[in-house]
């Protein structure tokens, strides 16, 4: 391969290593996360998808309890 062939499959290996797996880990990742940059994502979120932004509040509100 060339060097450009080897770097995409390097790069495609690297994405597959970073997988998010389950709801639970994005609830964790939000919960230990810069408040301010929390709340940029769950309303970036909310743009695209309400009903998950809400499900993922109300989950992390639950946790804090």
């Amino acid at each position: 391969m060339n060097q450009k062939a080897d770097a995409v499959e390097s790069g495609k290996r690297a994405e597959e290593q970073i997988a998010v797996h389950g709801f639970q880990q994005v609830l964790e990742m939000l919960r230990i996360a810069d408040p301010a940059f929390r709340e940029s994502l769950l309303r970036r979120l909310a743009a695209r998808d309400i009903q998950l932004a809400k499900t993922l509040r109300s989950d992390l509100a639950a946790l804090e309890l």
